[in-house]
């Protein structure tokens, strides 16, 4: 390859796989449909691939298009983390930083943490992906998101990243006050029942599902499955879902009085909460203020 791509044309081609189609695209970035085919051309014609199908359906990465995607990626999300990190220099109280946590951090203390941060900062861009680690790894692998605050299992390999330890909390299954099953003594009595469960594919939340249903689900139970808390209460309280988290949301001013813990007679694994970045990355210094923000929360 005589030449490298163009970082327009990377954003162009970024943008037409988040779009769907170049005329969505050329909109979303004010250039013209036959700009941003121009641009696509000459990407491929350095390239010396075929990256787009043009289809009914709008523009379909191909297969050498779909191997190039999370490497440019890699590239535009570094070259993109660059430049925020020399504008921050500047100033340190300025820039942009995206991070992921779990539940207990979302639901629990984040919103004041975030409220202290911003009126310290108040020109610092925060974006907060709620979600567990099984879910969002492969963002923080590529650099999208700056670091991670959930539970840590040894079954995802983690060897590039630094693990920071800040909590182990106990894990128990939670029903609105007066729930019908609020005075079951075992799982099973609860294996019917309707829930509502942290999507993961693998980690704490995959195995957390394998104990509460130690032989099974029964014939009227039902599953749901999300990272919303929003939705979690509203299903627990409303709806009489139940779902599993840890005892430390029992003591949360507002949910305190309106949920209650389903004493059975298994003990649920516990939660080991930490801070997960990669090693190879430098944190920004916006991203290293407000992890300290987090450290002081967990700590005091």
């Amino acid at each position: 390859m005589n030449h490298l791509p163009k970082i327009n044309q990377l954003k162009n081609l970024r943008a037409i796989i988040q779009y769907g189609s170049i005329r969505a695209a050329s909109q979303a970035l004010h250039q013209t449909q036959s700009a941003m085919t121009r641009s696509i051309q000459e990407l491929e014609k350095t390239l010396g691939v075929t990256i787009l199908d043009r289809t009914a359906r709008g523009a379909l990465l191909t297969e050498t298009g779909r191997i190039f995607e999370p490497r440019m990626n890699t590239v535009l999300n570094e070259l993109e983390r660059a430049v925020d990190e020399l504008r921050q220099l500047e100033s340190a109280a300025n820039g942009s930083v995206m991070f992921g946590c779990s539940h207990l951090p979302a639901f629990g203390m984040m919103a004041g943490v975030l409220k202290r941060f911003q009126a310290r900062h108040p020109q610092a861009y925060i974006t907060v992906i709620e979600g567990q680690l099984s879910e969002l790894l492969d963002s923080l692998r590529m650099g999208r998101m700056d670091f991670y605050i959930g539970i840590i299992t040894p079954d995802i390999a983690l060897h590039e990243f630094t693990e920071e330890p800040l909590s182990v909390e106990k894990f128990c299954v939670f029903a609105r006050q007066d729930h019908p099953l609020a005075a079951s003594q075992s799982l099973q009595a609860l294996r019917d029942a309707k829930w509502y469960l942290p999507t993961a594919r693998a980690g704490f939340y995959s195995a957390i599902e394998k104990f509460v249903f130690p032989e099974g689900k029964g014939p009227e139970c039902s599953v749901l499955y999300g990272d919303s808390t929003t939705i979690a209460e509203q299903l627990i309280l409303r709806e009489d879902y139940l779902s599993v988290g840890p005892q430390a949301m029992l003591r949360l001013p507002w949910l305190k009085e309106k949920i209650c813990q389903v004493r059975v007679k298994e003990e649920l694994p516990s939660g080991k909460y930490s801070l997960l970045y990669r090693e190879q990355q430098t944190l920004t210094p916006i991203s290293r203020l407000l992890i300290n923000e987090i450290r002081y929360e967990f700590i005091k």
